[in-house]
């Protein structure tokens, strides 16, 4: 069984997780009081999937990142982040 399976099969759903991902981090970073992971995840090709919230006042930006590296960054724009990492996860399917 995989980590997403292994989440999916011990985790009730709720609206803080989202298909597989965790809910990330408990708090804020130390270093960056606005910043936090609000969800995260290992695919099955062992990429680590991480979605960041940065709060910014009355704006929020979202980032996802696969092994360290941005590969999505929008203001206010949730839903697609998860969407974006969720198309990670299956591996980049066309």
């Amino acid at each position: 069984m995989n980590h997403y399976e292994e989440h999916l099969a011990h985790s009730a759903p709720c609206n803080s997780r989202w298909d597989g991902f965790d809910r990330g981090d408990s708090g804020h970073d130390v270093d960056s009081p606005d910043e936090r992971c609000i969800g995260r995840m290992t695919s099955e090709a062992g990429q680590r999937v991480l979605i960041y919230e940065i709060n910014f006042g009355t704006d929020h930006e979202y980032s996802v990142y696969v092994d360290g590296a941005r590969v999505f960054c929008e203001l206010d724009c949730r839903p697609q982040a998860i969407q974006v990492a969720r198309w990670w996860l299956a591996g980049c399917p066309a």
